[in-house]
């Protein structure tokens, strides 16, 4: 789905201004094998990326905002279930982004999600 329409699909932080030339899979793969996360993250992390997708407020998860939206939950998703996580260097690193826009896409997956990070059992 890498066809954006601006007039349909509103920008956000998470839009990159190319598709990023890195599969998804293959991101998903490089960290993984640099930030290693636990099954737990990733069921958090599927729960997420489904409130955002079916979220009212017109966001559309595409090729452009994907490779940051992943990042940006496994990070989030990490710390919020683990005692023991990484730092947000490590992962803008791996997740080619710099700190600063990583630091500026947490805090708006945070007030996009309004903070709520639990996972319900139904919800998986």
């Amino acid at each position: 789905d890498s066809k954006y329409n601006p007039l349909v699909d509103p920008i956000t932080l998470f839009h990159s201004r190319a598709v990023p030339r890195i599969s998804i899979e293959a991101y998903l793969a490089r960290i993984l094998q640099y930030i290693p996360f636990t099954n737990e993250v990733l069921l958090n992390v599927l729960v997420f990326l489904d409130r955002i997708g079916v979220a009212s407020n017109g966001f559309r998860i595409n090729s452009f905002n994907i490779h940051r939206l992943l990042i940006t939950c496994l990070m989030v998703a990490a710390k919020f279930t683990s005692d023991l996580f990484y730092s947000n260097a490590r992962y803008a690193k791996v997740g080619g982004l710099s700190l600063l826009e990583l630091n500026q896409l947490e805090l708006e997956f945070l007030f996009t999600t309004r903070f709520e990070l639990n996972v319900r059992v139904e919800e998986l």
